[in-house]
């Protein structure tokens, strides 16, 4: 769904009155608004292990959203690494927020998830002192919408949000996946500064996770997972051959996040496999390809 579509009705300007309700919307006197849903995405149930609520048409008033733009970064740290027969393709994964506001999720929304999960919320500011930034302190105001699901990590004791990312290796020969991993979780803060972001990059603020606090990443930071972390590898093939591939890391592949821009959230490294265990330099252009495939597919 267009970015567009599902902000139609959040810069309605002064109708952010404390106390107004607006269609869809109820406005409080603490400036906080919740989204409530009014389409769904088109789904079937059988292709998702959770139910995957999708973000709401927002119908909401108040001054102009301060939205993230979340965007994996290039793996880092890739290597392989045999376990008995299995080769694992090992590799740390980051995602940077280069938007104008923060990804903010809350747990314990009013949502439907299975069981072992909580529905998430995501918190949009608001440009109160309407100077396109985000001001923490300042920049108060703020809306919810339907962020997806939680999953209850059984050895961190916190919530990852589920589907935050995906990783593929990808043949740039014949554009067919050769593996992947479709919804990897993330509980997510703040651990490195990145360049680029389109507001104003602010201090670290998303620090320990919780079961009960928000998480996030503020804008100019990103989330890193280290190669040696839980999911962060791929399990290659027995008969996969020496050669050219793309290892393809994607942010928010089922678009359940609203961003400024969901055209950017996929990153590409290109890597050659040598002797079976060995990781090298790829073709980057190969791999440009394939990402540009991606992007207009």
């Amino acid at each position: 769904m267009n970015t567009r579509s599902r902000l139609f009705g959040i810069c309605a300007g002064a109708a952010a009155v404390a106390g107004v309700a607006t269609a869809g919307v109820l406005v409080s006197a603490s400036g906080s608004s919740e989204l409530r849903p009014v389409s769904a995405r088109t789904a079937s149930a059988a292709a998702s292990p959770s139910p995957t609520p999708s973000p709401s048409v927002p119908a909401a008033a108040g001054p102009r959203p301060l939205l993230p733009n979340m965007r994996s970064l290039p793996a880092e740290d890739v290597y392989v690494r045999r376990s008995g027969d299995q080769r694992l393709l090992r590799f740390s994964a980051a995602l940077a927020n280069v938007g104008d506001g923060p990804m903010e999720v809350r747990p314990g929304s009013r949502g439907s998830c299975r069981a072992g999960q909580i529905f998430a919320s995501q918190v949009v500011y608001q440009d109160v002192d309407r100077n396109f930034r985000f001001t923490r302190g300042i920049d108060v105001n703020r809306v919810r919408a339907g962020g997806g699901c939680m999953l209850d990590h059984p050895t961190h004791d916190h919530w990852h949000l589920d589907a935050m990312a995906r990783y593929a290796l990808v043949d740039p020969a014949t554009g067919r996946t050769v593996v992947a991993a479709d919804k990897v979780s993330f509980c997510l803060r703040d651990n490195r500064r990145v360049a680029g972001a389109t507001g104003r990059p602010e201090a670290r603020h998303y620090g320990t996770c919780g079961r009960t606090r928000e998480q996030g990443v503020a804008v100019g930071w990103a989330d890193v997972y280290g190669h040696y972390l839980p999911g962060q590898a791929l399990r290659l093939p027995a008969r996969l051959r020496d050669g050219g591939y793309c290892l393809l890391l994607e942010a928010d592949p089922d678009d359940l996040l609203l961003e400024t821009d969901e055209d950017d959230n996929a990153a590409v490294l290109a890597i050659r496999i040598v002797d079976g265990d060995r990781v090298g330099k790829g073709s980057p252009a190969l791999c440009r390809s394939v990402l540009s495939t991606m992007r207009t597919g």
